[in-house]
C-alpha cells in the first residue's frame, strides 16, 4: 500500500539559521587576518632582529687631525769633491759626525791607490752625513724658504733631482750634504685656514706615517692671498728627514678622551636629547648620553660604561620597542 504525498503550505525558513550561514565564515575571516597580521609582526620582528647592528664601545682616545704637506728646510753644506778620481766613504750614510773629523777622501786619477795623493774632506762643523744632493741645497734655505710661495716650492722640488754619489766623482762637482743636526729644521705648510687657537710660539704634534711623533714649534702664520701657510721648526728629528724634500704628516689638533661609539648611533630621545640604543639582557633599552666631542663619524659620549654594546642602526631598534 503507498503512502500518499499530500503538499501543503510551505514551511516559514527560520531567521537565525540564515544569519548562522554569515557568522561562522565571517568570524573565520576575522580570525585568518588577526592571525596573518599576528603571523606578519612574528616575521618583521624576527628579521629586524637579525639585522640589527651591534658594537661593544670602549674608553679610548680620539683624535682631531689635520694632515699637512711639508715643505723642508735644513741648515747645510754642499760637499765639493777637490779632484777627479775615486770617492772613498769614511763616514757611513746618516752618521754623525764631530767638526774636524774624515768624512771621505778622494783619491785623484793620476795618483791612484792610498797614500799621500789622497785628499781628504773634512767636517767644517758637527753634523750629520748625507751622500745625496738634489741641487736644491742654495734655493731652499731656512733663511728664505717663508719667502717662497707655495706654487713656487711645488715647481722646485718638482725640478728637484735626488742624486747619490757613486764610487767615481769629477773635481768641483757635489757628491754629498753635511746637515747640521744642532740646528732645528724650517718647514712649510699650506693651509686652507688657520686652524683655530694657532699662533706663533704654539707647539703643535706632528704625526708621521709610521705613527711615532714629533713636536714643532710655529714661528709664523702668513697670508698668501689664495691660501694660508705656516712656517715651523723642529727641533729633533731623525734620519727620515736627512734628505727628503717634502713629507706627508698629521698635526694633531685636539685630543678626546671618553667612551667612542659611531655617530650613526645616535637618535634623538623623548625629550629630544640625543641618547643610544642598548642590547641588554632583557632586551633593547634607551639610554641618554652626553656628547663632549665629534671628529667625522665618531664621536666622544659619558654616560655609557665600556663594554657596552650599543645598537649602530637605532631607526631599526625605534621599530621593534614600540
Amino acid at each position: 500500500m503507498k503512502t500518499a504525498y499530500t503538499p501543503g503550505l510551505p514551511a516559514r525558513p527560520r531567521q537565525r539559521r540564515r544569519w548562522g550561514r554569515f557568522i561562522i565564515p565571517v568570524l573565520g575571516l576575522l580570525l585568518l587576518v588577526l592571525g596573518a597580521r599576528l603571523g606578519i609582526n612574528q616575521v618583521f620582528r624576527a628579521v629586524a632582529w637579525y639585522f640589527l647592528q651591534v658594537e661593544r664601545v670602549n674608553y679610548g682616545v680620539l683624535e682631531d687631525n689635520l694632515t699637512l704637506e711639508l715643505f723642508i728646510a735644513r741648515e747645510e753644506e754642499i760637499l765639493i769633491a777637490p779632484a777627479t778620481g775615486t770617492l772613498v766613504r769614511v763616514a757611513a750614510e746618516g752618521e754623525r759626525v764631530p767638526a774636524g773629523a774624515t768624512i771621505a777622501r778622494v783619491l785623484p786619477a793620476a795618483s791612484p791607490g792610498a797614500g799621500p795623493g789622497s785628499i781628504e774632506i773634512k767636517a767644517s762643523f758637527p753634523g750629520q752625513v748625507s751622500y745625496q744632493t738634489d741641487g736644491l741645497e742654495k734655493a731652499l734655505r731656512p733663511d728664505n724658504l717663508g719667502n717662497i710661495s707655495y706654487q713656487e716650492l711645488e715647481r722646485l722640488v718638482e725640478l728637484g733631482c735626488p742624486v747619490t754619489a757613486g764610487n767615481q766623482v769629477k773635481a768641483g762637482t757635489a757628491f754629498g750634504r753635511l746637515v747640521n743636526n744642532l740646528a732645528s729644521l724650517v718647514v712649510y705648510a699650506p693651509l686652507q685656514e688657520f686652524p683655530p687657537g694657532w699662533q706663533a710660539g704654539n707647539r703643535v704634534r706632528l704625526k708621521l706615517p709610521a705613527g711615532d711623533e714629533v713636536r714643532a714649534t710655529i714661528t709664523r702664520l702668513q697670508d698668501e692671498g689664495r691660501q694660508k701657510a705656516v712656517l715651523m721648526t723642529i727641533a729633533s728629528w731623525d734620519e727620515r728627514w736627512l734628505n727628503a724634500r717634502r713629507l706627508e704628516a698629521t698635526v694633531v689638533l685636539n685630543r678626546y678622551r671618553g667612551i667612542i661609539l659611531p655617530a650613526a648611533a645616535l637618535s634623538d630621545g623623548p625629550g629630544g636629547g640625543k641618547g643610544v640604543y642598548l642590547l641588554a639582557a632583557r632586551g633593547i633599552k634607551w639610554q641618554p648620553v652626553t656628547i663632549t666631542a665629534r671628529v667625522g663619524e665618531m664621536v666622544v659620549v659619558e654616560d655609557l660604561k665600556a663594554g657596552t654594546e650599543v645598537i649602530v642602526n637605532p631607526d631599526l631598534a625605534r621599530r621593534l620597542v614600540k
